[in-house]
Protein backbone atom coordinates (compact mmCIF):
# COMPACT_ATOMS: atom_id res chain seq x y z
CA UNK A 1 0.00 0.00 0.00
CA UNK A 2 1.42 3.34 -1.05
CA UNK A 3 1.34 6.39 1.63
CA UNK A 4 0.98 9.83 1.36
CA UNK A 5 3.31 11.85 3.20
CA UNK A 6 2.18 14.83 3.10
CA UNK A 7 -0.82 13.36 5.13
CA UNK A 8 0.99 12.97 8.15
CA UNK A 9 2.35 16.19 8.48
CA UNK A 10 0.00 19.20 10.33
CA UNK A 11 -0.85 21.70 8.18
CA UNK A 12 1.53 24.21 10.30
CA UNK A 13 4.85 22.06 9.19
CA UNK A 14 3.61 22.55 5.45
CA UNK A 15 2.83 26.22 6.27
CA UNK A 16 6.53 26.89 7.62
CA UNK A 17 7.67 24.56 5.03
CA UNK A 18 6.49 26.94 1.98
CA UNK A 19 6.67 29.69 3.74
CA UNK A 20 10.83 29.46 3.89
CA UNK A 21 11.01 30.23 0.35
CA UNK A 22 8.97 33.60 1.19
CA UNK A 23 12.10 35.66 1.47
CA UNK A 24 13.06 38.59 -0.82
CA UNK A 25 15.41 40.80 -1.04
CA UNK A 26 14.31 44.72 -1.78
CA UNK A 27 16.49 47.47 -2.75
CA UNK A 28 14.77 50.95 -1.46
CA UNK A 29 15.65 53.83 -3.18
CA UNK A 30 16.02 56.45 -0.16
CA UNK A 31 15.81 60.16 -1.18
CA UNK A 32 19.15 62.21 -0.20
CA UNK A 33 19.00 63.77 2.65
CA UNK A 34 19.31 67.59 2.63
CA UNK A 35 21.77 68.65 6.02
CA UNK A 36 20.08 71.57 7.49
CA UNK A 37 21.56 73.95 10.34
CA UNK A 38 20.70 72.93 13.78
CA UNK A 39 20.65 76.04 16.87
CA UNK A 40 20.45 75.10 20.75
CA UNK A 41 21.05 78.16 22.57
CA UNK A 42 19.96 78.39 25.98
CA UNK A 43 19.93 81.39 27.74
CA UNK A 44 20.61 80.74 31.28
CA UNK A 45 21.12 83.51 33.95
CA UNK A 46 24.27 85.08 35.37
CA UNK A 47 26.12 82.78 32.44
CA UNK A 48 27.72 84.17 29.31
CA UNK A 49 25.63 83.80 26.42
CA UNK A 50 26.66 80.66 24.66
CA UNK A 51 24.97 78.91 21.36
CA UNK A 52 26.07 75.41 19.74
CA UNK A 53 25.45 75.73 15.98
CA UNK A 54 26.03 72.49 14.08
CA UNK A 55 24.74 70.62 10.94
CA UNK A 56 22.03 67.76 10.77
CA UNK A 57 22.86 64.23 9.48
CA UNK A 58 20.89 61.42 8.14
CA UNK A 59 19.70 58.59 9.73
CA UNK A 60 21.61 56.26 7.68
CA UNK A 61 24.79 58.60 7.33
CA UNK A 62 28.12 57.21 8.77
CA UNK A 63 28.75 58.52 11.88
CA UNK A 64 32.89 58.92 13.27
CA UNK A 65 34.44 59.61 16.24
CA UNK A 66 37.72 61.10 14.92
CA UNK A 67 38.16 64.84 15.28
CA UNK A 68 37.80 65.55 11.56
CA UNK A 69 34.06 64.11 12.05
CA UNK A 70 33.74 66.59 14.98
CA UNK A 71 34.98 69.46 12.27
CA UNK A 72 32.38 68.35 9.86
CA UNK A 73 29.56 68.21 12.55
CA UNK A 74 30.24 72.24 13.77
CA UNK A 75 29.36 75.36 11.22
CA UNK A 76 31.79 77.84 11.57
CA UNK A 77 32.28 81.44 10.77
CA UNK A 78 28.86 82.06 11.23
CA UNK A 79 27.82 86.01 12.21
CA UNK A 80 25.44 85.52 15.53
CA UNK A 81 23.89 88.67 17.62
CA UNK A 82 21.85 88.42 20.21
CA UNK A 83 19.80 91.57 20.95
CA UNK A 84 17.67 92.82 23.97
CA UNK A 85 17.01 95.93 25.86
CA UNK A 86 18.23 98.26 23.44
CA UNK A 87 21.44 96.36 22.90
CA UNK A 88 23.21 93.49 20.76
CA UNK A 89 25.92 91.66 21.86
CA UNK A 90 27.93 89.49 19.50
CA UNK A 91 28.67 85.96 20.23
CA UNK A 92 31.96 85.12 18.50
CA UNK A 93 33.08 81.61 17.11
CA UNK A 94 35.20 80.39 20.30
CA UNK A 95 35.02 77.40 21.90
CA UNK A 96 33.74 76.82 25.40
CA UNK A 97 32.16 74.19 27.89
CA UNK A 98 30.57 73.66 31.10
CA UNK A 99 32.15 70.85 32.59
CA UNK A 100 28.87 69.46 34.85
CA UNK A 101 26.76 68.68 33.89
CA UNK A 102 29.06 68.91 30.78
CA UNK A 103 27.92 71.35 27.68
CA UNK A 104 29.99 72.59 24.67
CA UNK A 105 29.05 75.57 22.90
CA UNK A 106 30.85 77.10 19.44
CA UNK A 107 29.71 80.53 19.83
CA UNK A 108 30.32 82.59 23.01
CA UNK A 109 29.70 86.50 24.07
CA UNK A 110 31.68 88.43 26.31
CA UNK A 111 28.62 89.48 28.07
CA UNK A 112 26.28 87.63 31.10
CA UNK A 113 22.73 86.67 30.53
CA UNK A 114 20.43 88.80 32.53
CA UNK A 115 18.23 87.60 35.25
CA UNK A 116 15.00 89.91 35.07
CA UNK A 117 11.94 88.36 33.81
CA UNK A 118 10.32 89.47 31.39
CA UNK A 119 13.55 90.81 29.07
CA UNK A 120 12.61 89.70 25.34
CA UNK A 121 15.83 88.37 23.34
CA UNK A 122 16.17 88.05 19.44
CA UNK A 123 18.83 86.18 17.95
CA UNK A 124 20.19 86.88 14.51
CA UNK A 125 22.29 84.12 12.91
CA UNK A 126 24.18 84.87 8.67
CA UNK A 127 25.47 81.41 8.04
CA UNK A 128 28.83 81.73 6.20
CA UNK A 129 28.51 81.36 2.48
CA UNK A 130 25.39 83.49 2.05
CA UNK A 131 23.83 80.46 2.96
CA UNK A 132 20.96 82.15 4.68
CA UNK A 133 19.82 83.80 8.08
CA UNK A 134 18.35 82.32 10.95
CA UNK A 135 15.88 84.36 13.77
CA UNK A 136 14.77 83.64 17.00
CA UNK A 137 12.96 85.10 19.83
CA UNK A 138 12.53 84.05 23.40
CA UNK A 139 11.42 85.78 27.13
CA UNK A 140 13.30 85.55 30.13
CA UNK A 141 10.70 83.50 32.44
CA UNK A 142 10.75 83.91 36.45
CA UNK A 143 11.60 81.36 38.54
CA UNK A 144 9.80 78.87 40.09
CA UNK A 145 12.07 77.93 43.26
CA UNK A 146 11.38 74.49 44.58
CA UNK A 147 9.59 74.90 48.18
CA UNK A 148 10.48 71.76 49.97
CA UNK A 149 12.52 68.51 49.47
CA UNK A 150 11.20 65.73 51.68
CA UNK A 151 12.79 62.47 52.35
CA UNK A 152 10.04 59.46 53.69
CA UNK A 153 11.71 56.15 54.07
CA UNK A 154 9.15 53.41 53.23
CA UNK A 155 7.11 51.55 56.61
CA UNK A 156 6.94 48.49 55.00
CA UNK A 157 10.75 48.23 54.31
CA UNK A 158 13.06 51.05 56.07
CA UNK A 159 15.88 50.55 54.38
CA UNK A 160 14.86 52.00 51.31
CA UNK A 161 13.18 55.57 50.83
CA UNK A 162 11.83 58.25 48.37
CA UNK A 163 12.17 62.00 47.84
CA UNK A 164 9.41 64.10 47.17
CA UNK A 165 9.89 67.51 46.02
CA UNK A 166 7.33 70.30 46.16
CA UNK A 167 6.89 73.68 44.14
CA UNK A 168 3.98 76.20 43.87
CA UNK A 169 2.38 76.90 40.62
CA UNK A 170 1.20 80.65 39.66
CA UNK A 171 -2.38 80.08 38.72
CA UNK A 172 -2.84 83.31 37.09
CA UNK A 173 -0.55 82.12 34.55
CA UNK A 174 -0.23 78.65 31.65
CA UNK A 175 3.30 77.41 33.14
CA UNK A 176 4.88 74.46 31.71
CA UNK A 177 8.04 72.31 33.41
CA UNK A 178 10.98 70.22 33.12
CA UNK A 179 11.49 67.49 36.04
CA UNK A 180 14.60 66.51 35.94
CA UNK A 181 15.84 63.68 38.29
CA UNK A 182 19.89 62.49 38.58
CA UNK A 183 21.48 59.91 41.13
CA UNK A 184 24.95 60.24 42.43
CA UNK A 185 26.08 62.79 39.81
CA UNK A 186 24.53 65.13 37.57
CA UNK A 187 26.24 63.48 34.59
CA UNK A 188 24.25 60.51 35.18
CA UNK A 189 21.58 59.30 33.02
CA UNK A 190 18.64 60.79 34.67
CA UNK A 191 16.13 58.45 36.17
CA UNK A 192 13.76 60.86 35.55
CA UNK A 193 13.16 63.15 32.52
CA UNK A 194 9.85 64.46 31.63
CA UNK A 195 7.53 67.42 30.80
CA UNK A 196 4.56 68.76 32.48
CA UNK A 197 1.62 71.59 31.66
CA UNK A 198 0.08 72.67 34.79
CA UNK A 199 -3.23 72.97 32.97
CA UNK A 200 -4.24 69.69 35.06
CA UNK A 201 -3.74 70.77 38.59
CA UNK A 202 -5.91 71.28 41.12
CA UNK A 203 -3.92 72.97 43.31
CA UNK A 204 -1.36 75.65 42.93
CA UNK A 205 1.10 72.63 44.87
CA UNK A 206 3.05 70.74 42.49
CA UNK A 207 4.46 67.24 43.73
CA UNK A 208 7.04 65.29 42.09
CA UNK A 209 8.53 61.89 43.72
CA UNK A 210 10.92 58.73 42.99
CA UNK A 211 10.04 55.35 44.12
CA UNK A 212 11.01 54.12 47.36
CA UNK A 213 14.39 52.95 45.75
CA UNK A 214 16.92 54.89 47.29
CA UNK A 215 19.06 54.02 50.06
CA UNK A 216 20.73 55.68 53.23
CA UNK A 217 23.75 57.96 51.81
CA UNK A 218 22.41 58.68 48.53
CA UNK A 219 22.33 62.19 46.43
CA UNK A 220 19.79 63.14 44.65
CA UNK A 221 19.76 66.13 42.13
CA UNK A 222 16.10 67.46 41.95
CA UNK A 223 15.93 69.92 39.12
CA UNK A 224 12.79 72.26 38.31
CA UNK A 225 13.01 74.35 34.88
CA UNK A 226 10.55 76.80 34.30
CA UNK A 227 10.28 76.61 30.70
CA UNK A 228 8.74 78.53 27.52
CA UNK A 229 5.73 76.57 25.19
CA UNK A 230 8.20 77.08 22.53
CA UNK A 231 10.76 74.83 24.53
CA UNK A 232 7.62 72.52 25.99
CA UNK A 233 6.45 71.90 21.84
CA UNK A 234 10.50 71.24 21.08
CA UNK A 235 11.62 69.40 23.40
CA UNK A 236 8.25 67.06 23.38
CA UNK A 237 8.88 66.56 19.46
CA UNK A 238 12.38 65.56 20.31
CA UNK A 239 11.21 62.69 22.66
CA UNK A 240 8.82 61.62 19.86
CA UNK A 241 11.62 61.57 17.38
CA UNK A 242 13.69 59.65 18.94
CA UNK A 243 11.06 56.94 19.73
CA UNK A 244 10.16 56.90 15.63
CA UNK A 245 13.80 56.25 15.17
CA UNK A 246 13.80 53.33 17.44
CA UNK A 247 10.44 51.57 15.82
CA UNK A 248 10.87 51.36 12.28
CA UNK A 249 7.01 51.01 11.74
CA UNK A 250 6.45 54.61 13.24
CA UNK A 251 5.67 57.50 11.67
CA UNK A 252 8.69 59.77 11.21
CA UNK A 253 8.06 62.83 13.98
CA UNK A 254 8.86 66.56 12.98
CA UNK A 255 10.75 68.72 15.34
CA UNK A 256 9.42 71.46 16.13
CA UNK A 257 11.46 73.92 16.06
CA UNK A 258 11.26 77.81 17.35
CA UNK A 259 13.81 79.21 15.20
CA UNK A 260 13.36 80.22 11.29
CA UNK A 261 14.81 82.05 8.48
CA UNK A 262 15.80 81.68 4.73
CA UNK A 263 18.81 79.35 6.60
CA UNK A 264 16.03 76.48 6.93
CA UNK A 265 16.81 75.58 10.67
CA UNK A 266 16.15 72.85 13.22
CA UNK A 267 16.09 73.71 16.33
CA UNK A 268 15.45 76.20 19.83
CA UNK A 269 16.14 79.59 21.31
CA UNK A 270 15.34 79.57 24.79
CA UNK A 271 15.94 80.92 28.33
CA UNK A 272 17.01 77.95 30.62
CA UNK A 273 15.54 79.26 34.10
CA UNK A 274 15.63 76.34 37.03
CA UNK A 275 16.11 75.82 40.18
CA UNK A 276 17.64 72.65 41.58
CA UNK A 277 17.90 71.22 45.03
CA UNK A 278 20.62 68.64 46.47
CA UNK A 279 19.65 65.75 48.55
CA UNK A 280 21.42 63.16 50.37
CA UNK A 281 19.22 60.48 51.89
CA UNK A 282 19.44 60.69 56.08
CA UNK A 283 17.41 59.36 58.57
Amino acid sequence: MKTNILTHISPFAILVFVACNLSREVDIDLPEYDSQPVVECYLEPGKPFRLLLTRSFGFFDPFGVDSNFFQNVLLQDAVVTISYNGQTDTLYNTFSFDASPLKVYNYTGLNLVPAAPGINYNLHIELPGNAGVIEGQTVMLPLVPIDSTVVQFSPDADTVARVLTYVTDDPNTENYYRRLLNYYSLDSVPEQDFLTPDRFLSTPLLAFGTGYELGEGDTVYNTIFHITKDYYDYYESVQLAIIGNINPFAQPSPIKSNVSGSGNPLGVFTCLVYDRDTTVVMR
